[in-house]
């Protein structure tokens, strides 16, 4: 399976649990990193750089996917692996109280 068709299966399998996926175009200056998963309105939604290369995509996709119960939903057996090595790889991050909807991000100094 190719890098574009990994993530497009990415792509459907959050289409098909309820959470968006958009790549905006990060300002230069005002925004740091690639992206990830951030909830606007109690909604999913997993926003990042429009000019990530592919596996960059794919990293940011299937790290924010890792986050959810997928027991129940068929995935093909490269994208499970795909997101099942983003969780085992992933290292606990220190969670810190932001505003309800607000991406977690912080304007680059």
């Amino acid at each position: 399976m190719t890098p574009r068709r990994v993530l497009s299966e990415l792509e459907s399998l959050a289409a098909r649990i309820g959470i968006s996926v958009r790549a905006e175009p990060f300002g230069r200056g005002v925004l740091e990193g690639r992206g990830g998963l951030c909830w606007v309105d109690g909604k999913p939604i997993v926003v990042m750089d429009d000019k990530l290369p592919v596996a960059d995509r794919i990293a940011v996709l299937a790290g924010a996917l890792s986050r959810f119960d997928l027991e129940a939903v068929h995935v093909a057996p490269l994208v499970r692996e795909t997101i099942e090595a983003t969780r085992a790889g992933a290292r606990p991050r220190k969670r810190r109280a932001t505003h309800p909807g607000l991406a977690r991000t912080r304007p680059r100094r």
